[in-house]
């Protein structure tokens, strides 16, 4: 076996949110200002360090760095890797790499890439999300000529072995987010899709919240906000109403339903807001996903209300998490048998393109024998011999094609 052609030539560099947060990762991320800038830092990164084929996968909890190439990278040249992808690193980051950044090589990077994108040491345990990502990333690094077919093979494998977890592991079951987990509580309850709903702020949270309710045909929202303008933005994807915080406690037209989730530090949901706005005999459902909560207790205790709290969601949300992660074993175990036929695969590629050439080869042989070694005997035979022995020279040629590499494939697996 070549040194240039094999498993070991993978190798894998990570920072993740194990060890850093958000805001450190990104100074071991690559800037760019165009996908065009992008696809030439790159190359050159690529270049720079003897790699002949590269994926590059950043997201907000992890940034990795996928080779295939002879030359080595491993923790001695992590400093000059890291320069290089960013300059302006610090001595404080660079002085700390030892524990920043994790090295794989060979069959360890190809099951770390394998447990990445079927999300088995994600931030979210099971969360497909990073499984779309590593696909994309595979996808762009074709598109800009970055990786060939080294790294196809491991796409290939990798898809197969991240759909084969999903499939037969509970690893992406029970949703974990504090929003679906709401829209999940609030769909429960089966209000009508004419029902109308109150949403107090209009941050990330709430704008989850109302692309859900819009998904699942809630069309009838008014925004309340503080800043009218960001409820503007909100009312305008969500086609709803947009009105000033200010105007809650004049509200009289009624409603069914309340999210509510602002960094106010009291409550703004108090028992004379609720009652200024509330039907005295109905009942109303009221979802607080605010710390603190912006209900207080007093309503929240009401026996008009049925109130659902941060508290308890997170508290689901937890209690799903371990469900998720009680199938990390069997995940790996599920992993651990695509690594081994990642090998084979490996082994059965170069077998094949090792012997690419083998039916040109055999074509020549075959037209010579005809065409000059044998041509004055064939051609002083009669007409049908003569088809006869072309015919036996074509079988001839595709068997002694099929044979070796048969062999050759059964050799491996």
């Amino acid at each position: 076996m070549r040194d240039s052609d094999m498993v070991d030539n993978y190798k894998l560099i990570t920072v993740n949110h194990k060890v850093l947060n958000t805001e450190d990762l990104e100074h071991f991320i690559v800037r760019y200002s165009s996908q065009q800038e992008l696809t030439t830092k790159l190359q050159s990164l690529k270049q720079s360090f003897g790699q002949d084929e590269i994926i590059y996968l950043n997201t907000c909890n992890r940034v990795i760095f996928l080779f295939y190439g002879q030359a080595k990278i491993n923790h001695e040249s992590v400093g000059d890797f890291f320069t290089v992808v960013n300059p302006d690193l610090g001595e404080t980051q660079l002085s700390r790499l030892d524990m920043i950044v994790e090295c794989y090589q060979g069959i360890e990077a190809i099951n770390h890439i394998k447990e990445v994108a079927s999300s088995v040491n994600s931030l979210v345990v099971g969360e497909r999300e990073i499984f779309r990502q590593f696909r994309e990333a595979y996808n762009q690094s074709k598109e800009q000529q970055l990786c060939g077919d080294k790294m196809r093979l491991v796409e290939q494998s990798t898809v197969k072995a991240a759909k084969d977890v999903y499939t037969n592991t509970a690893i992406g079951a029970k949703p974990v987010s504090v929003v679906s987990l709401a829209i999940k509580e609030f769909l429960k309850r089966k209000l009508d899709t004419t029902a109308k709903i109150l949403m107090i702020g209009s941050g990330e949270t709430n704008s989850t919240v109302g692309r859900f309710l819009k998904k699942h045909g809630y069309r009838n929202i008014i925004i309340f906000n503080r800043s009218l303008d960001n409820a503007q933005k909100l009312s305008n994807e969500l086609g709803a109403e947009a009105r000033y915080l200010g105007e809650l406690t004049d509200y009289k037209d009624g409603f069914d339903c309340i999210f509510t989730c602002t960094a106010a530090q009291d409550p703004i949901i108090t028992l004379d807001v609720y009652n200024s706005i509330a039907d005295a005999n109905d009942s109303k459902l009221l979802i607080d996903l605010s710390i603190p909560n912006n209900v207080a207790r007093n309503v929240a205790q009401l026996e008009s209300v049925d109130y659902i709290s941060i508290d308890g969601i997170r508290a689901l949300a937890e209690e799903n998490m371990k469900f998720r992660s009680s199938n990390i074993s069997a995940a790996k175990k599920i992993i651990s048998g695509h690594v081994a036929d990642f090998s084979k695969l490996y082994d059965r590629r170069k077998v094949e393109q090792a012997l690419g050439s083998l039916p040109q080869e055999i074509s020549k042989v075959k037209d010579r024998a005809l065409n000059l070694v044998y041509k004055d005997k064939i051609e002083a035979l009669p007409d049908e011999a003569q088809e006869l022995i072309k015919e036996i020279a074509s079988y001839m040629e595709k068997k002694c094609i099929a044979v070796p590499m048969k062999m050759a494939k059964e050799i491996v697996d």
